[in-house]
Formats: structure tokens, C-alpha cells, sequence
């Protein structure tokens, strides 16, 4: 389906997150090394710590109150916060002076902020979406998400250590932008129903405090089988593509620190650091460059074959790059799990947003939201417990996590069918 086919608000969506995350990438990746420089690296830890935390928080707030309120008035208020974070960054990180602490406690707001907005965003895309266009939405959203995020990386790459002032200015600025648009061309895309917007009370007739409704809420979401099940599977997913940057770029280092030819035939040589690199950008390649064109040849096989196929690819490929230490080899497994993460991504997320309850959306995409963030920190815990682990042993954990997170999805897709064939059964007697 041609994106010019789809709602425009899912358009001007997709437009506004090409912009935004350009601007963000540029600077979210370096914030470490430029904290670390200035703060150092303990110091630096901990607060990455209160900024993850910070984002978490901002989730569940941001998913609760959508739910409440609507989508448009959390993404303006959000919005409008990340933009007076980002000047106030500017303007204590200027040529003149900087202020690393006040700059923290700055982000602190803009991933409090960013993390409201994230499952309201995803809440909005399905509000206006249809099963039936969905795949094609995701995968238009997954290849513009990810070519955004080449360029603003390499934006910050080049940029960010010398002009971070600048940068944090375009943020502002690409944010202020995103604000104006939203005020202007998105319409609210969910009224609250009274089932949802009533204020929970006890059975005596007294209000709950907020704070007890955001916990029954959420734990209600706990309870929907199917939805855990699939966020347990992305969160073992997200895991294991994180290692590349955690465990796996650690050990190709200390395991290549000297360079080795990338073929017998040829004197190019790489070393662990350069892998590393090259991994990345073969990732990045192939998802900007191929997804269109694997998406076309893939469009009339069976969608639960080819979520399979590529679950299967994408984990194969990462536990071989887990242990082997051969370029070429490391090289040919990372062009397997890019495919097969094009293959899989945009099935998986259509099968999240069928499954969520029209009316708790963002409730329901603010939990997956903290899954994704527990397996991004889950890498880190493998990194800390790397130095009293052997290598092999890790390779097993990756492989049987990657079995899992397959079965998982055996399991969802296998009752997937057996409820639409009963659907179908249905309509044909009637």
C-alpha cells in the first residue's frame, strides 16, 4: 500500500518523526561519552540511571492520563517541555559556560517527557489505522525510524563534541516545530469513553488516590495473557540486538585488538574496534536500503512464515556474531539478522497493536515502552557479569534466549490463526 494511501494524520506523523529523530540522534547517543568527560564515569552512571528511571515514569504517566485525557493535549504539553529543556541545555552548555549538572537535571525533564509521549504516539498511529494497512504503516514507520537515525547519528558522529550548543538548538528547534504541527494539523484521534475517564472508587463509595488507579490499572493490563506473552518475546528481542553495543562490541575488542585481514586474498585489515563499526553500519545499510525492497518480494507469502523465518535469522545471526571472532564470518551473520529483522518487525508490531483494547491503547503501549527499556538494561547487566562469565556461556544464553522468544511467537501465532479461522467459520454459516 502506498504511504500516500494512508491517513493524513499518520502521514504528518511519520513526517514529524523523520524530523524529530533526526534532531534527538545527533545528540541522545554522545550524552554519555559527554557526561563521562565532564562528570565522570561513576558519577555518569548514576545518572544515566535517574534518566532511565525518569523515562520509565514518564511512561506510565503518559499512557494512563492519554487514556483519560486524550492523545493531543499529553504530545502538546510533552512537547512543549522537551523544547524549553532543550533551549535551557543550549544555554548552560553555551561557548561562554557550562553547568553539567544543571544539564542533567534538564534531561531528566526531556526523558520524562519523551517517555509520556512514546506510547501516545504509537497509541495515535493506531487509532487511525485499520488491520488491514497496519503492516504496511510499520513498515514505513520502521524504515523512516531507522534511516532517521543513521543520519542524525552520523550528524552527531561528526558534530556533536564540537558544536553541542548548536545541536541542542536544532533539537529545540525541530521540537517547536513538531509542537506548531500538532497544534495545528492533528485533530484528537480519542475521546475518552466513561468507562475509562470515571474516577475509580472503592466499594464504599470514596475515591482512590491516583496513585492507586495507575497501579490497577496497569496491574489489569498484567492480566491480559496474550499481550504479556508478546512483550515478554520483544523484551528477550531487544536484548539480544543490544548486545551488539554492550557485550559484543566489549569483547570483539579485547578479543581483536590488533587488526586481521577481513579476507586471506586482501591486506585490508580491521581490528575489534573497526568490527564493531562495520556491524553497525552493515545493520544500517541493509535496513535503509533493502527494507522496500524485501518487504515487495516478501508481500504474498504467509505472514506467520515469514515472522518465523525472520525470528529465526535475526537470532541465528546474533549468536554466531556472539562467539565467532572471524570478520567475514561476523560480517555474513549480521547481513542475516538485518534481513531477518526487516522480516519479522513490522509483523510483530502489527500483531501488538491488533491485540491492544481500543480504549486503554496508550496504557497497554506505555507497558511494552518499559519491556523495550528493560531489555536495553538488560544488556547492560550482561556487560557487568561478563568479567566471571565465559564466552560460550554467553553464546548459550543468547541462543536460548532466542528460542524462547521463537516459541513465544509459535505459541501467539498458532492461537492467532485458530481464533481468525473460527471468525471465518463463523461468517460462512451465517
Amino acid at each position: 500500500m502506498s504511504i500516500f494511501h494512508f491517513h493524513p494524520v499518520i502521514r504528518i506523523r511519520m513526517l514529524l518523526q523523520f524530523i524529530t529523530t533526526i534532531a534527538t540522534m545527533s545528540v541522545i547517543p554522545y550524552l554519555i561519552i559527554f557526561f563521562s568527560e565532564q562528570l565522570g564515569t561513576f558519577i555518569t552512571g548514576f545518572l544515566f540511571l535517574c534518566v532511565m528511571a525518569a523515562n520509565v515514569i514518564g511512561s506510565i504517566l503518559g499512557g494512563y492520563i492519554s487514556d483519560r485525557l486524550g492523545r493531543k493535549r499529553v504530545i502538546l504539553i510533552a512537547e512543549l517541555i522537551v523544547f524549553i529543556s532543550f533551549i535551557g541545555a543550549a544555554l548552560v552548555n553555551s561557548p561562554w559556560y557550562t553547568f553539567p549538572y544543571i544539564t542533567f537535571f534538564l534531561f531528566i525533564f526531556i526523558q520524562l517527557s519523551t517517555g509520556a509521549t512514546t506510547p501516545v504516539y504509537q497509541a495515535l498511529i493506531i487509532d487511525v489505522s485499520h488491520p488491514d494497512n497496519r503492516k504496511s504503516i510499520y513498515t514505513y514507520v520502521y524504515w523512516l525510524r531507522n534511516m532517521a537515525t543513521a543520519i542524525g547519528s552520523m550528524i552527531g558522529a561528526f558534530l556533536f563534541f564540537e558544536y553541542h550548543f548548536y545541536l541542542f538548538i536544532g533539537v529545540a528547534v525541530c521540537t517547536l516545530f513538531s509542537f506548531m504541527i500538532t497544534f495545528f494539523f492533528i485533530q484528537e484521534t480519542f475521546t475518552p469513553t466513561k468507562e475509562v475517564s470515571v474516577i475509580t472508587k472503592t466499594k464504599s463509595g470514596y475515591l482512590l488516590p491516583p496513585f492507586i488507579q495507575i497501579i490497577q490499572t496497569y496491574k489489569k493490563v498484567l492480566l491480559h495473557r496474550f499481550f504479556i506473552i508478546l512483550t515478554v518475546a520483544t523484551l528477550l528481542m531487544v536484548s539480544v540486538e543490544e548486545q551488539l553495543t554492550n557485550y559484543i562490541g566489549v569483547r570483539l575488542v579485547n578479543e581483536i585488538p590488533e587488526a586481521v585481514p577481513l579476507l586471506s586474498l586482501f591486506s585490508f585489515s580491521v581490528d575489534g574496534m573497526n568490527l564493531v563499526g562495520m556491524l553497525k553500519t552493515t545493520n544500517t545499510l541493509i535496513v535503509v536500503f533493502c527494507t522496500m525492497l524485501i518487504t515487495w518480494i516478501l508481500q504474498r507469502m504467509n505472514e506467520r512464515l515469514v515472522l518465523l523465518i525472520g525470528l529465526c535469522l535475526f537470532f541465528v545471526g546474533y549468536t554466531i556474531i556472539s562467539y565467532s571472532t572471524l570478520p567475514l564470518l561476523l560480517i555474513i551473520a549480521m547481513v542475516f539478522a538485518s534481513i531477518g529483522e526487516i522480516m519479522y518487525a513490522p509483523i510483530q508490531q502489527t500483531m501488538l497493536a491488533n491485540t491492544i483494547p481500543d480504549n486503554e491503547r496508550s496504557t497497554y503501549m506505555a507497558m511494552y515502552t518499559i519491556a523495550a527499556i528493560l531489555g536495553v538494561s538488560t544488556a547492560g547487566v550482561f556487560l557487568i557479569i561478563s568479567n566471571w562469565i565465559p564466552a560460550i556461556a554467553f553464546t548459550i544464553i543468547i541462543a536460548l534466549m532466542g528460542t524462547i522468544s521463537t516459541g513465544l511467537f509459535i505459541q501467539l501465532t498458532r492461537k492467532r490463526d485458530i481464533v481468525q479461522n473460527e471468525k471465518l467459520h463463523r461468517k460462512e454459516i451465517n
